[in-house]
């Protein structure tokens, strides 16, 4: 514990003085945002070219309300669940890697490896090794012969066509078997020198006549070909080797040593490892609106889907209400057709299913159509944006002739002659009319009003001097 707070000291007077150069520009029920937050949200958000202090001041509203929902999931314990907590540490430990690992050290080991593997496969290259074995059960002559005849055998039914990874399964007596015999890429270096002989002496796809090594029978067989190839295509691999070698581990603690002396910290290799990772926000500001970044926004991004999202679409008698009282506000600009174009081989056919469609509602006319069909498909259709039958001018071709008078259209292969089922409508007969332009609308409603409640539940508080300290150099 001595030797932790010792750590701790040393970091707060490592730390500059946040009260000078990094003001205060908000605070939400007692959190405080400071400019280097700030600003890093606002470089990371802000498509305009152009900064002024009002692109400033109009940011500062958006990020207090962002501010307003992690405060709400932080009350909600939405920050205490295996969930959150799970995906939060996969996505801060992949972005911290490159401050707490010391990559230079795991390159300089990969491309060693690399260089190693190169020496040692030389121009033999690789091959994919498939192997039968039979492991005698005595140490004895008699034994090692069955072993022997029972790979016989089994060459005899490979000859005869059986496939070698089934062979391997049924007859194999290592643990390759499970595996069909694979193996994997292997190197002549890999193998003993009398096996090696055999196996890069096979082509292809070939299998080779039973043999004896070191006591055991063996059936090898060559299932592909290939060089190592550069570095760069190896680079996966081979990390992933460096992984699995505890190379990682090491090159972890090297890093946290390096802090350790810069710092002044007393603790060393893995409790250096461990310290660092839980003082890494204070110590690499950037690292800490990172981290912030993917907490705050895997926070809001569930509350929001909570109070929004699932609002919109698990509530379609809320929404069609909404609708309702506020018709005025969702009009078309100019008249649109609402109705369905039917392709057909004929005018005939057309003239048959019109009929039945104009009988029935919208909502069943593709199974009308299916059904006078009957397995002999002569119809094809367009049901307009969304699939709501509503098409606007200029939106189809052939909608734009047939019923507005303008444009022209070549025929659909096949399909030569065209027309439509339906009626123009000056405004939205329904919500179905304009369901995309109402959902979107509901959804800034729900959040409107959720962030008035926000605003009245939590304390908060913009401060405009400290806003004008913001850099506008963006």
């Amino acid at each position: 514990m001595k030797r932790i707070l010792i750590c701790i000291i040393s970091v707060l007077f490592c730390m500059p003085s946040m009260a000078q150069d990094d003001p205060v520009v908000m605070t939400v029920n007692g959190y405080d945002v400071r400019k280097s937050e700030f600003e890093y949200f606002f470089e990371k958000n802000n498509i305009e070219t152009n900064v002024t202090s009002k692109t400033i001041r109009q940011y500062a509203e958006l990020y207090l309300n962002f501010k307003l929902k992690v405060q709400a999931a932080i009350d909600e314990g939405m920050d205490k669940s295996e969930t959150f907590l799970s995906e939060y540490k996969m996505c801060r430990d992949a972005q911290a890697e490159d401050y707490v690992i010391d990559m230079d050290f795991l390159e300089s080991i990969a491309i060693n490896s690399y260089e190693q593997s190169v020496a040692q496969i030389g121009e033999l290259g690789l091959v994919d090794l498939y192997v039968i074995s039979s492991i005698p059960t005595e140490n004895t002559q008699e034994s090692l012969d069955k072993s022997f005849e029972l790979m016989q055998s089994v060459y005899g039914k490979l000859k005869a066509g059986e496939s070698f990874q089934s062979l391997a399964r049924r007859y194999s007596s290592d643990d390759l078997a499970a595996k069909g015999g694979e193996a994997g890429w292997v190197s002549r270096s890999q193998l003993p020198e009398d096996v090696a002989a055999i196996v890069f002496s096979l082509k292809e796809g070939q299998y080779s006549e039973p043999f004896i090594s070191d006591g055991i029978a063996f059936i090898v067989m060559v299932n592909g070909r290939r060089e190592l190839g550069t570095y760069e295509e190896n680079r996966d691999d081979i990390y992933s080797w460096l992984y699995e070698s505890g190379a990682f581990d090491e090159a972890k603690r090297r890093r946290a040593n390096e802090y350790a002396d810069s710092l002044g910290w007393t603790v060393r290799d893995d409790e250096a490892v461990a310290y660092l990772d839980s003082v890494l926000d204070e110590i690499e500001p950037d690292f800490g609106n990172i981290a912030r970044e993917y907490h705050d926004g895997l926070l809001v991004f569930d509350i929001s889907n909570r109070e929004i999202w699932e609002m919109v679409s698990n509530h379609p008698e809320e929404m069609e209400a909404y609708f309702e009282s506020h018709r005025k506000q969702f009009k078309f600009d100019e008249p649109c057709f609402k109705g369905m174009l039917l392709f057909c081989r004929n005018e005939e056919t057309f003239n048959q299913i019109k009929p039945v469609l104009e009988r029935n509602d919208m909502s069943v006319w593709i199974d009308s159509i299916l059904a006078f069909n009957s397995g002999d498909i002569r119809i094809r259709v367009m049901r307009g944006s969304l699939e709501t039958g509503i098409f606007k001018k200029g939106q189809n071709e052939y909608v734009d002739k047939i019923v507005f008078g303008v444009g022209d259209y070549e025929p659909m292969t096949g399909y030569p002659y065209v027309n439509v089922v339906g009626r123009v409508l000056k405004q939205p007969d329904s919500i179905n009319d304009v369901a995309g332009e109402v959902a979107e609308e509901y959804q800034n409603y729900l959040e409107n009003e959720w962030l008035k409640k926000l605003r009245s539940k939590y304390k908060h508080k913009i401060y405009k001097k400290a806003l004008k300290k913001v850099s506008l150099d963006k």
